[in-house]
């Protein structure tokens, strides 16, 4: 039955590991060979999981779940922010592999909700939080990630989808002017093109044209280091906190809105890349008051508990649990 081969594959980083077992009394996965590459450094997914395939010690994965960040809805599979593609059956076939399911990256971040523990979590609001209601999952990294856990007789399943996609709706005249430079720029304007790596960028790159400035080109983690005071960057100090002020008060609006689509009483779960960089001031910010910004129906947002996961391969145990669910018979 093991070991089986579990993935993690974003914009950024392709991450593997062999899952070896699940302890007895916890049920929790255990792992072992984790490899982390940069997508850079690959053409295609495939030579990326044949690098990683051909430094296995041990027995050969023959089953196998990967997480990608883009959609998955038919045999052929395109990541959103990275040009690596691949078919399904041809993956399956020429890795000789029995059983291998690919499933977005933040349905297998949903899927690691219920074995993470309470030091896997940071919390951002308490909450009196309903064990059997909907969860949603929401993290900006390269892109941004959407998912959902509903509970059904079988226990908790997971929603996948693409809503970082979903358009985005400003909700102050600030953000009115950025959009209007957005639209411009893009046309259609979605969550992702602020809640993200390059969503900072734009955001930042809005103001400075709002304000007549230079339109600075830089790595996302500049911004946030030289607003953090990690690093010193030639970055524009004011420009770069409102940016980040800006980017935490849309993100707090767009959780808010997913809570109300889901009903989301079982809480909301921040993961991705930028966040954990960034948790105390997010803490800080205005986040949880957009969250709950919603009019007549504010109220139904009071007691809905938001937690940033802080665990370092989620996606790898949900992958796992994924799996597991899909092949009992193995």
């Amino acid at each position: 039955m093991f070991p089986w081969m579990v993935a993690d594959i974003g914009g950024t980083n392709a991450r593997f590991c062999l899952v070896t077992g699940k302890h007895p009394e916890t049920g929790c996965y255990e792992f072992s060979q984790q490899r982390n590459y940069a997508t850079l450094d690959y053409t295609t997914f495939t030579a990326c999981l044949d690098t990683y395939l051909s430094s296995v010690t041990g027995s050969r994965p023959e089953y196998a779940c990967i997480a990608v960040a883009g959609p998955v809805d038919s045999d052929s599979v395109q990541l959103t922010n990275l040009n690596w593609g691949f078919s399904i059956a041809e993956l399956r076939r020429q890795f000789a592999l029995k059983r291998l399911e690919v499933v977005n990256d933040f349905t297998a971040l949903a899927c690691s909700v219920p074995y993470l523990n309470s030091q896997d979590y940071w919390p951002i609001c308490a909450g009196e939080t309903r064990s059997k209601a909907a969860k949603v999952i929401v993290g900006p990294g390269t892109g941004l990630g959407v998912s959902a856990l509903v509970n059904n007789a079988s226990g908790w399943f997971a929603l996948p989808g693409e809503g970082g996609h979903s358009a985005y709706s400003p909700q102050t005249d600030r953000e009115v002017e950025i959009y209007n430079v957005l639209r411009k720029k893009l046309g259609y304007v979605c969550v992702e093109d602020l809640l993200s790596g390059s969503g900072l960028v734009n955001i930042y790159q809005s103001l400075a044209t709002i304000e007549g400035q230079a339109c600075l080109d830089f790595h996302p983690s500049q911004l946030t280091d030289s607003v953090l005071g990690n690093e010193h960057h030639n970055v524009l100090p004011v420009l770069a906190k409102e940016t980040l002020d800006i980017f935490c008060a849309v993100l707090g609006s767009v959780c808010g809105d997913l809570a109300l689509t889901y009903g989301a009483k079982g809480g909301i779960f921040l993961g991705g890349g930028i966040l954990p960089r960034m948790k105390e001031y997010l803490l800080q910010s205005d986040f949880m008051v957009r969250f709950q910004a919603k009019g007549i129906i504010s109220h139904y947002l009071e007691d809905i508990s938001v937690d940033l996961i802080v665990h370092k391969k989620p996606a790898l145990i949900g992958a796992a649990a994924w799996l597991d669910k899909r092949c009992l018979d193995l």
